[in-house]
């Protein structure tokens, strides 16, 4: 049989400032252990206010409790290295009943009895029973301007207490190893929290910690991600992250999304065969190629807001805004030199080598010529991606009078790996 030890109580008080007739409620800590150890997990408590004989009940809980008896129902509170807390006569709370504030005034004697168990043994009784130290009643503060009613209190201490996510779990990848291993970082504040994440809906077993960390990321963990963070005094659940695990995106360049094209082999340049492509002098001859390194490539083109992100300040006199339709953030860029690239690789280079997020040995530059020929066949050996013409809805060539203007990145159908506009729209700059 297992033995409870009440270990220590820490606070017992009236969160004493409430509007006349308004419903106090008690904080209330304690510590609780389970077979000579702290207790971690949910405990289950029944609670009840009782007189110094503990044979008058003044409440309890759940209302069942009478003569100083042990209530009926419980309450389920999370306890932690065996601390836990609680607001008594808090009704925003499963199972826990109001507290009426004219016991304080009536009694003098009141003291608290606490029932404990870890839902395996039988409840058993905590004591000393604790008295409390303060005349609540006293601390009314009416109704003048000014003055502090218990609804501002009670959203005060829960804005402190109770869970808050302020948006989606943060992806951080490790700079120790790169490619596969990712941190979501919950982001939760609050005081004894307990978490639960879940992918696509649905609770991952085990993953209990404020963080969960995928040390082999690959796409059997591409998919929706939330956490659900709970204490007593309530729950939230976060937004969703949508995670793909062969995705970079760089905070510098606003957020510019990169893809993750493994090492292969492929045949690059193009048979005399192919249409358009008659003589030897606007052909490569077909040749193998192996990359023996993967490597991250934009999964659309450079945009104007992504340019100019990084640009912005430069000191090499440089136009942050470089386009003939300006004004257009979605647009790619498309106003600027081999020369002028180089420039937005270093700036890059520099703010996230600042910023922490880019690891040794990594950096950010312009693919090669067989880097970006790999990435825009994407496994396939017809003259284009998608087959072996092209026509005005496979890519921004030819549009009668919006002919030789450029659209917004990726409004056309994305390579068999992902990759937008690998064909039209503007031209693109290799290192090579």
């Amino acid at each position: 049989m297992k033995l409870y030890k009440f270990i220590l109580l820490f606070i017992l008080s009236l969160s004493g400032v409430y509007a006349q007739n308004a419903p106090p409620f008690v904080t209330y800590a304690g510590q609780v252990a389970s077979g000579g150890q702290p207790f971690n997990g949910t405990g289950q408590f029944k609670f009840a206010f009782v007189n110094a004989d503990a044979n008058v009940t003044y409440w309890s809980h759940d209302g069942t409790s009478t003569a100083g008896s042990e209530p009926t129902a419980y309450v389920s509170v999370p306890v932690n290295g065996g601390y836990y807390s609680i607001l008594l006569g808090n009704t925003a709370m499963s199972g826990m009943g109001a507290i009426n504030p004219a016991i304080f005034k009536t009694y003098s004697d009141i003291h608290l009895r606490v029932w404990f168990t870890d839902g395996v043994a039988a409840f058993q009784e905590m004591t000393p029973h604790r008295p409390f130290a303060s005349v609540p009643y006293a601390l009314n503060a009416g109704v003048a301007d000014g003055s502090i009613s218990s609804a501002k209190l009670e959203s005060t201490i829960l804005t402190y207490l109770k869970p808050e996510v302020s948006g989606p779990p943060k992806a951080v990848r490790s700079l120790a190893d790169f490619r596969k291993k990712i941190t979501l970082e919950s982001g939760a504040t609050g005081k004894y929290l307990t978490y639960q994440w879940k992918k696509n809906g649905s609770a991952l077993p085990g993953e209990t910690n404020a963080n969960l960390v995928i040390s082999e990321a690959n796409a059997t963990h591409d998919g929706n991600y939330t956490v659900s963070v709970t204490n007593t005094f309530g729950s939230v659940e976060s937004a969703q992250i949508d995670l793909q695990t062969n995705t970079h995106r760089v905070a510098s360049a606003a957020n510019l999304e990169m893809l993750w094209v493994p090492e292969g082999n492929f045949t690059m340049g193009s048979p005399t065969t192919e249409p358009g492509r008659s003589t030897t002098t606007d052909r490569e001859t077909e040749h193998n190629v192996t990359l023996t390194k993967g490597f991250y490539l934009g999964k659309y083109e450079v945009t104007q807001l992504q340019y100019q992100a990084v640009m912005s300040g430069n000191t090499n006199s440089l136009n942050p805004s470089p386009s003939n339709w300006s004004n257009n953030p979605n647009r790619p860029v498309e106003q600027v030199s081999w020369d002028y690239v180089q420039t937005f690789l270093t700036r890059l280079n520099v703010s996230e080598q600042a910023a922490g997020r880019l690891p040794s040995g990594w950096s950010y530059v312009l693919p090669t010529e067989a880097e970006w020929e790999y990435a825009c066949r994407a496994g396939t050996t017809t003259a284009y991606s998608w087959g072996p013409t092209i026509a005005s809805s496979d890519a921004n060539w030819n549009h009668g009078s919006d002919a030789n203007q450029t659209e917004n990145v990726g409004q056309y159908a994305a390579n068999p790996w992902g990759f937008f506009d690998m064909h039209g729209n503007v031209r693109e700059w290799t290192a090579d």
